[in-house]
C-alpha cells in the first residue's frame, strides 16, 4: 500500500532560507533557517546572520529558537535534540561552532557551549551527556554534556562526503568502508565489512549502500553485509528506516543536473518490492520511522508527521 503524501505544515517567516532538516521516531519534526542581511559586503552579511529552529508538529510551525549565526546540523532522539550552530570566525574564514540541547523534544533549547573542531557538518545526540560531530578530516565527541571535547583516532578518511556517525541500538556507528561500531563511547571499535560498497545509512539489521553507481539494500549478517535488492537507478540514498518488515529509503538524484526530486521508496516485505513517492522539494529533506519532513525552495514546509 502506498504511502500516504506529505502535507503541508506552513511556511517560514518571509526572508528566512531554509536549511537543515530532522525528522524524529516520535512524529514531529525540525527545521532550520536562516536570515541574513541583504546589503553589505559577504563578511558583512555573514556577521549578521541570525539563526531560527522550527518545531513542525500536525498543528503547524512553532519557532523555538533564535540566536547568532546559522545551524549547521540537527538531530533527534525521542526527547533529546541536538543542533549544531555556526558563526564566522573573527578572522573572516572558517567558523567557530556551539552546541545547542533540547531534553523536551524541541520546545526549549540551551547553548551548551563551544564545540573546539576545526570543521563539523553533523551532530549525534546519544544521551545527554554524549554527543558527536563528524566534518572534514575529523571526529569528535564529549562525554561530559559539551564540557569538553575530544578526537576519535579511527581508520578510514573522516570526509562527511563519504562517512556518517549513526545511532544503533548497540552504540555508535561511522559508516563509509564498512562500519565501526562502538559501545563504549568511543573507546574501542568492533567492524563489519561490506565489501567494496559504500554504507550510507543503519537501522537494526538493514543497511543502504552505493555499490559503484547502484543503490543497495542490505541486511547485516555475522559481521558481514547480505545484499538484498536494489533500488531505482540514478538514485543516491539518504536516509534508512525500519521496522519489522517495513523499510523506508530516502533517496535523491544522483546526478546534480537534474535536480533534487526527494522520493520516498517504502517495502513491506523487507526488500523485495518497492512503491516510491515523490516530492517536489528542495535538497533539505529526512525520515524518521513512518514520520518525514521537508522544505521546498520558497520556505514552504511538508511532512508526514503525527
Amino acid at each position: 500500500m502506498a504511502e500516504t503524501s506529505w502535507e503541508k505544515r506552513g511556511s517560514l517567516a518571509e526572508g528566512l532560507r531554509a536549511g537543515a532538516v530532522a525528522a524524529s521516531r516520535d512524529g514531529f519534526g525540525l527545521v532550520s533557517a536562516v536570515a541574513e542581511p541583504s546589503a553589505g559586503a559577504l563578511q558583512d552579511r555573514m556577521r549578521g546572520r541570525r539563526a531560527h529552529v522550527y518545531r513542525a508538529t500536525s498543528h503547524g510551525l512553532e519557532r523555538v529558537y533564535e540566536g547568532p549565526g546559522w545551524i549547521q546540523a540537527l538531530d533527534c532522539h525521542g526527547a533529546l535534540c541536538a543542533a549544531l550552530g555556526a558563526t564566522l570566525k573573527a578572522s573572516g574564514s572558517g567558523s567557530d561552532y556551539h552546541l545547542l540541547v533540547s531534553t523536551d523534544g524541541g520546545r526549549q533549547w540551551v547553548v551548551k557551549g563551544p564545540v573546539p573542531v576545526p570543521s563539523a557538518v553533523q551532530v549525534l545526540g546519544v544521551s545527554t551527556e554524549e554527543f558527536w560531530v563528524l566534518g572534514a578530516y575529523y571526529l569528535g565527541r564529549t562525554l561530559d554534556g559539551g564540557a569538553t571535547w575530544e578526537e576519535v583516532e579511527l581508520e578510514g578518511e573522516r570526509n562527511p562526503h563519504a562517512e556518517r556517525i549513526r545511532r544503533t541500538e548497540q552504540g555508535v556507528a561511522l559508516l563509509g568502508k564498512g562500519l565501526a561500531l562502538t559501545r563504549d563511547g568511543g573507546g574501542t571499535w568492533s567492524r563489519e565489512s561490506a565489501g567494496a560498497a559504500r554504507l550510507v545509512d543503519v537501522d537494526g539489521a538493514y543497511v543502504v549502500a552505493v555499490d559503484g553507481t547502484q543503490a543497495r539494500l542490505g541486511e547485516r549478517r555475522g559481521g558481514e553485509v547480505r545484499w538484498l535488492s536494489a533500488l531505482p537507478a540514478g538514485r543516491e540514498p539518504l536516509r534508512l528506516t525500519a521496522e519489522g518488515a517495513v523499510v523506508r529509503v530516502l533517496t535523491r538524484n544522483a546526478d546534480p543536473g537534474k535536480g533534487v526530486e526527494p522520493s520516498v521508496h517504502v517495502s513491506e516485505d523487507g526488500g523485495k518490492t518497492w512503491s516510491v513517492q515523490k516530492h517536489e522539494l528542495g535538497p533539505h529533506a529526512d525520515i524518521a520511522g513512518p514520520y518525514g519532513l521537508g522544505t521546498d525552495l520558497r520556505g514552504g514546509v511538508f511532512g508526514r508527521v503525527a
